[in-house]
């Protein structure tokens, strides 16, 4: 999938979300599985990355448990073309000692785990390992939320893996919804705060922790738009972080994501080529308040 802006979902980015399976350790060679959903990213130059939750792949996040990851497998389906008549080719790789990245904060449930570097440590055990991925170019920036081109209202859709019944199907499917709190803002509920995330009226089951959220935002027009009608464009918004649970409930009709911008800052801090820079603060105390109450996180 090219660096291009899209104006619509299609199969190719439906089949962006891959079916993820972590395997952990302790010292006393416990094993234990994990699943999630997620998705890769590529770079200017061409270097993939995937993208998921941090609890996803830290068994230890916001908790001690002395869990190390042994090995990450990504199953998904790959869709040559969006109008192509031939089937989906299925698509399965065990990564071994995987080493993801993390922000500093335990408050960003987010990690990225590069896939080129180095890739002795892949092994494709269905199909070639080619899988469907976003361009970076479709990342929103702090100034999409900044200025109400993600707003509230706004209309998510998220690719992903629900496991229901305890089941995971082999194909993702496409969940809609609206963005129902502030994006210029951390969402809150409550006496709670969700730093650099934004809440969601949407369904999510457990399992879609790590799918891509994707936002449809007003388009620069051109000649050719306006007369083919064509006034959006669809842009990566964020990270499924998860349904708010309540008592005795596994989904909720209130979703969390983590907004792409925090997403573009771990992505550097991973060596990602293109990267556009996550905000720019106009002074240095300005930096210290960022992510804490304003508008950028």
């Amino acid at each position: 999938m090219g660096p291009c802006s899209m104006a619509k979902i299609d199969a190719m980015v439906l089949y962006s979300a891959v079916r993820l399976v972590a395997v952990f350790f302790d010292r006393s060679n416990n094993k234990l599985a994990g699943t999630g959903s997620g998705f890769i990213i590529t770079d200017t130059a061409e270097n993939r990355y995937l993208v998921t939750n941090r609890h996803v792949l830290d068994h230890n996040f916001k908790k001690f448990g002395g869990w190390e990851l042994e090995s990450v497998k990504v199953d998904g389906q790959y869709q040559s073309a969006a109008m192509d008549i031939l089937s989906t080719v299925p698509q399965q790789v065990t990564i071994t000692d995987p080493a993801p990245r993390f922000l500093d904060s335990d408050k960003v449930d987010l990690a990225v785990l590069p896939l080129d570097a180095p890739l002795g440590h892949a092994q494709a055990l269905v199909g070639e390992g080619t899988f469907n991925s976003l361009p970076a170019s479709m990342l929103a920036s702090a100034a999409d939320f900044a200025f109400g081109r993600v707003a509230v209202g706004g209309t998510v859709l998220t690719p992903g893996y629900p496991g229901i019944g305890g089941e995971v199907a082999e194909r993702p499917i496409l969940v809609g919804g609206v963005i129902s709190s502030d994006p210029r803002y951390p969402a809150a509920l409550g006496i709670d705060t969700y730093p650099s995330q934004v809440l969601t009226h949407s369904f999510s089951w457990n399992g879609m922790s790590g799918s891509p959220v994707l936002c449809y935002v007003p388009k620069e027009l051109t000649w050719g738009d306006l007369e083919t009608g064509n006034y959006e464009e669809l842009i990566l918004a964020g990270v499924n972080a998860g349904h708010i649970k309540t008592s005795g409930e596994t989904a909720g009709v209130l979703t969390r994501f983590i907004r792409a911008d925090a997403l573009a800052e771990l992505l550097n801090v991973a060596g990602a080529q293109g990267i556009p820079m996550v905000r720019t603060p106009k002074s240095e105390s300005d930096a210290d308040k960022v992510g804490e109450d304003g508008p950028y996180r």
